[in-house]
């Protein structure tokens, strides 16, 4: 008897080998290729990439997920608003705007503030000095007023004007 190669049929462990290569051999090349389908794809999406993702979120919402430095950001904008600095509608709106506003993962994948965290920052160190600024008359009531009414328009503004003050504090008063 002939097979369709010409060949007479094998039998044994030999013929069992050669016919179950050809199948594991298909069954590697499709699961090679499925792997490289997969990388070009970018399921294999790093741990930094996957965090950055994350901060395209609410910054409340990531911050109720336990993210620490998000819970940071939400809390200066709660000593803000028990500062008086924002009324409750602006912090509100503030914490639902994207967290990639505030913070942002570099390339190492640590964390550091970026614009209004940066600013926000700015405007909690003022409002620990302001009671002393007052005090030491480095600023009028008028620019307290200004400066108030500026973190409604424009925090950035405001939390420039507010190292502004900051930095005419005296040395010995500043802590």
């Amino acid at each position: 008897m002939r097979t369709r190669t010409g060949l007479p049929p094998l039998g044994g462990p030999v013929a069992v080998v050669l016919a179950c290569r050809p199948m594991a051999i298909r069954r590697g090349l499709l699961g090679l290729s499925l792997l490289v389908a997969l990388a070009l794809a970018g399921c294999g999406q790093g741990k930094v990439e996957r965090e950055r993702s994350l901060f395209e979120y609410p910054l409340a919402q990531l911050a109720d997920s336990g993210q620490v430095e998000a819970m940071r950001v939400v809390a200066d904008i709660e000593v803000l608003r028990a500062g008086g600095i924002f009324p409750d509608s602006l912090a509100n709106a503030l914490s639902a705007v994207p967290a990639s506003e505030y913070i942002q993962l570099d390339d190492q994948g640590k964390l550091t503030r970026t614009g209004k965290g940066t600013d926000l920052a700015a405007l909690v160190e003022y409002v620990a000095a302001e009671p002393k600024l007052l005090k030491e008359k480095v600023v009028t009531d008028l620019q307290v007023a200004e400066l108030r009414r500026m973190a409604l328009d424009n925090i950035a503004a405001a939390a420039e004007m507010a190292v502004t003050f900051r930095a005419e504090l005296p040395d010995s008063l500043a802590n």
